[in-house]
């Protein structure tokens, strides 16, 4: 099952944060794959917005599901990619920080919700989403 996971990016201020969620999705037996990460290569690459988002549902359409991060209030980017992978009827995967507020309405579109410590508490949860559908909730 390949991922694409999306979680914010703040330069190399978070670089290592990504990096651990993305080594956490593939310790789960999962494929992983980051947009800022693999094709950005952790830098702007693209002038025009309508060329980031055509490239970005390109890769989402690519993934078998779709990992969302909601510890720090997604905003813009990570809630488009989110809606895209929902129309796309693709399972999603939220995780967000013990303690941390999240908008209720992402219950909504989580094939499986997940909280944790550190990236790693994630792993196990994700194991067992591994035979779901997107009909099914882990």
């Amino acid at each position: 099952m390949k991922v694409y996971i999306t979680a914010r990016f703040k330069g190399e201020e978070n670089r290592a944060e990504i990096e651990a969620l993305c080594a956490a999705v593939k310790a789960a037996d999962m494929e992983d794959f980051c947009f800022v990460r693999d094709v950005e290569s952790y830098k702007k690459t693209f002038d025009d917005p309508r060329d980031l988002w055509k490239r970005a549902r390109l890769e989402i359409e690519a993934c078998d599901a779709l990992l969302i991060d909601l510890s720090d209030a997604p905003s813009g980017g990570r809630v488009l990619e989110a809606g895209i992978a929902y129309a796309l009827g693709l399972p999603i995967f939220v995780v967000v920080k013990s303690g941390v507020p999240y908008k209720e309405c992402y219950r909504g579109i989580a094939t499986a919700l997940i909280t944790y410590e550190r990236y790693d508490d994630i792993i196990v949860p994700l194991k067992s989403c591994l035979p779901y559908t997107v009909r099914k909730k882990c």
